[in-house]
């Protein structure tokens, strides 16, 4: 038994390797469709400049409110500190979140009253698309530019 496992070890590593990537897309699939299934939108606050990595990650950490809870995440896209954003989330488990950096958020819309339950899609304040939304949140190779409304 041992000499075939040893024999057979890279084999069942590359099967380990390819179970997890699968499991791994998988799951992250199931967030994007939770997400989308029950959707709302915050504003969230960039916590910190753009950094490398430390104990969050690689990026900008940021916060969000929902129901009086304070939500931290770190993301990808470039911002400094104080700076405003929208986010889209999960209203079932609110912590499934996704900046949403292809709307900016205009310097009148900075002081907006945010319900503590977030918007629906038909009650935010400035022009959102639907369809954009869901093609930028189901895309894996993501730039923001390409969504960008004009």
């Amino acid at each position: 038994m041992k000499k075939l496992i040893s024999e057979k070890f890279h084999i069942i590593i590359l099967i380990v390797t390819f179970v997890f990537i699968i499991f791994c897309l998988i799951s992250s699939n199931l967030g994007v469709n939770d997400l989308l299934k029950s959707p709302k939108y915050t504003i969230g606050e960039a916590i910190s400049d753009w950094h490398q990595k430390n104990n969050n990650g690689l990026g900008t950490d940021y916060k969000y409110q929902v129901d009086n809870k304070i939500y931290f995440k770190t993301t990808s896209c470039f911002y400094k500190k104080g700076d405003k954003f929208l986010i889209i989330f999960d209203s079932i488990k609110p912590k499934n979140a996704k900046v949403l950096d292809i709307y900016s958020i205009e310097n009148y819309l900075i002081d907006l009253k945010v319900p503590s339950k977030g918007w629906k899609y038909k009650d935010v304040p400035f022009n959102i698309d639907s369809n954009t939304i869901k093609k930028y949140i189901q895309d894996w190779n993501v730039e923001p530019f390409e969504y960008i409304q004009k």
